[in-house]
This record gives C-alpha cells, sequence and structure tokens, in this order.
C-alpha cells in the first residue's frame, strides 16, 4: 500500500516528532496515489494516532496544523473526504487548544466550497465560546463569523447565516464601519429577503450599518423598520433599477410590506375594518380574509376575524421597533403596577380586605 511505501523511505532511527513532519509533507500525495478513500483513511488515522503520541503540547498543536493545511492544499477533486477527514480531525482534539482555531477554519472553507455539513455540529454560541479560549484577536473573530455565515449560507441555512452575519458587524467599531460596507449591504437585503424576519431595527445601531447612511440599502433598511407600504411603492417606482438586482423580488417586498404596515396599524387600535385593509393594502376585497389569515399566521398579530361585521379584533401585536418609546411604556406600566401592589398591601394591612375562607 502507498502508505506503507513512504513510510518506509522515511523511517529509519528516527524519533515520532523527526518523522512526522515527513509523512505530514507527503500526504497530499495520497488523495491522488491512494487506490481508494478507505486506504486514505487509513494513512490520515495513523497520523492522528502518532500525533497524538507526542509529549508536548506545542508539538501536537503545531503538527496537528501542519496535516490540517496538508488535507486542504491538496488540489484532487475529493472534496468531500477533505471535509470528512477534516471533521475528524476536529473532533480528534480538545476544542481548547490553540491550534483547533486552524482546523475549524478549515473545516469552515470546504463547507462553503462543498456545500455540505457532516460529522460535526457548528453551534455559533459554542464556538463563540472557544474563541474567547483561544483568545482570537478581532481579525481571527471576523474571519470565522463571515466563513460562518457563508457556511450556513452554502447548506441553505438563511436564519443562522443571518446570525452569524450580525455577530461579523458588530465587531466593527465606529471608525472601521466603512471598511464592512460590503458585508453590511447584505446583511440589509438578507434581513429583508427571509420570509420569518420582520423585526429590523437592531441593525440601525450596527456601525457598518451606519456606514450605508445615504445610500438606496439603507433607505430601504428605513422603510422595512419605521415605513409603510406607501412608502415602499414611492421607493420601487424611485428606484426601480436598484431593486431588481437585489436577491429578493418586489413581490416578495410587497408581501412582507403588507404584513408590517397591518402590525403598525393593529398598534393603535383594538379593531380594524376589511375596507381599511382593502384601501391601505391595495388589497381586492376578497383577497382580505385570506391575506389576514396569513397575518395572524406570521404571528405579527394576534386576533380574531369578525366576518359578519367585516373586521379583525385585535387582541395584540408585535412591535417593529423597540426604542426609548417602547421602554418608556414599560416604565410607566412597571411603575403603575407597583403603585397598585403598595396599594393592595396597605389596604390589607388595615382590614379593608377580607381574606376568603375555603373555596368559592
Amino acid at each position: 500500500l502507498f502508505i506503507f511505501s513512504i513510510y518506509k523511505a522515511v523511517v529509519s532511527t528516527q524519533s515520532t516528532g523527526e518523522l512526522l513532519p515527513q509523512l505530514i509533507e507527503q500526504f497530499p500525495l495520497y488523495f491522488t496515489k491512494c487506490g481508494s478513500e478507505t486506504e486514505i483513511e487509513s494513512a490520515f488515522f495513523s497520523l492522528i494516532s502518532m500525533i497524538q503520541l507526542l509529549s508536548q503540547v506545542d508539538q501536537i498543536e503545531e503538527t496537528s496544523k501542519k496535516l490540517s493545511n496538508a488535507i486542504v492544499a491538496d488540489t484532487s477533486d475529493k472534496l468531500l473526504l477533505k471535509s470528512k477527514l477534516l471533521c475528524h480531525q476536529f473532533n480528534c482534539y480538545q476544542p481548547t487548544l490553540r491550534s483547533t482555531y486552524v482546523l475549524l477554519v478549515n473545516v469552515l472553507k470546504l463547507v462553503v466550497e462543498t456545500g455540505q455539513l457532516r460529522y460535526i455540529n457548528l453551534d455559533t454560541d459554542q464556538i463563540n465560546e472557544w474563541m474567547t479560549k483561544w483568545k482570537c484577536d478581532v481579525m481571527e473573530q471576523r474571519e470565522i463569523y463571515r466563513l460562518l455565515h457563508e457556511a450556513f449560507s452554502a447548506i441553505n441555512q438563511g436564519e443562522r447565516a443571518i446570525q452569524a452575519l450580525v455577530r461579523l458587524l458588530k465587531l466593527y467599531s465606529e471608525n472601521e464601519g466603512v471598511d464592512a460596507k460590503s458585508d453590511a449591504h447584505i446583511c440589509v437585503i438578507s434581513h429583508i429577503a427571509h420570509p420569518k424576519i420582520f423585526v429590523m431595527d437592531h441593525l440601525l445601531d450596527l456601525h457598518p450599518i451606519r456606514a450605508l447612511d445615504g445610500q438606496l440599502s439603507h433607505e430601504l433598511l428605513q422603510i422595512f423598520v419605521n415605513g409603510d407600504l406607501a412608502d415602499y411603492i414611492e421607493f420601487y417606482n424611485n428606484n426601480m433599477d436598484f431593486v431588481e438586482k437585489l436577491a429578493v423580488t418586489h413581490e416578495e417586498n410587497l408581501k412582507k410590506m403588507r404584513l408590517l404596515t397591518t402590525a403598525s396599524m393593529a398598534q393603535d387600535c383594538t379593531e380594524i375594518e376589511f375596507s381599511h385593509l382593502v384601501e391601505k393594502l391595495n388589497l381586492a376585497p376578497e383577497d382580505v380574509e385570506p391575506f389576514v389569515i396569513e397575518a395572524i399566521g406570521s404571528g405579527l398579530i394576534k386576533g380574531k376575524i369578525n366576518e359578519p361585521e367585516a373586521k379583525i379584533s385585535i387582541s395584540s401585536t408585535i412591535n417593529r421597533t423597540f426604542r426609548e418609546p417602547q421602554w418608556l411604556f414599560i416604565k410607566e406600566k412597571l411603575e403603575m403596577w407597583q403603585k397598585n401592589l403598595v396599594l393592595i398591601q396597605d389596604s390589607m394591612r388595615k382590614g379593608h380586605f377580607a381574606m376568603p375562607l375555603g373555596g368559592g
């Protein structure tokens, strides 16, 4: 077998520490010279076993990085096998080892390239904890989050890709925001395009998003944060070429803006007449009831359809924005509850309330 022929060629009186670098240097040849993937895996696990025999942690880390980089350096078309080997290597070592950072970077690059994720679980919160233990600097953290975004996008996990991108943008200071404008644009459009994301006001606090101020993508974001359907239609009519080039269609934007506009309408009233929805949302009368059912199903509003009176009774709705007015509203509510509790306690102490005996 090829692995044993290489081993014989380099082995002599050398120690494991001296032999390993030479075997690892030759490892890319295994992908083209070995007769089967099983033989390549056998060679790989032999090297892993030899690495674990090293006595010094520094030696283990450095040799492990060299093996990982050797796998990535291979130019053959065995992408899935390389991804499998890297994932196995990652799982073989304690994630607290600093060298595991390099392994993770290489794993993510192959996920991006293959569009497949196997043998490893990518938990963003866990990876964030590991980066703290690895003492990653800001540039290394950015590399991980950018690769996580690309990897989740490659395996069609859009929401996790967006979460990774937001974490990436949080790593830019006010002075650095302009350096991530392209990532910020992608972040804005990804939020708008995702059918289950409706609250986007948190993006406005990110420095790279602020750096987009004055650009069409920032103006569009402001509409999806605070605007209504009429605002979007005006924007579309004035910037049709821009919208048509986005990774989200005009029809999808209309659908989401109708839902968001309904949520805003529901914040100020306990019921909405169907005729008002027809007027405000540019809907045909026969389309109103199916739309209301969709709005309730989306979780944006809670309520019941009053079909005889052609209206919807609103019980609650989401806040599209959560800024100072919303915090003040909660503060006032809590203060009111606190005062009421004090009044009740005083009344009970003075005997104004008779405590019920038994049930009933």
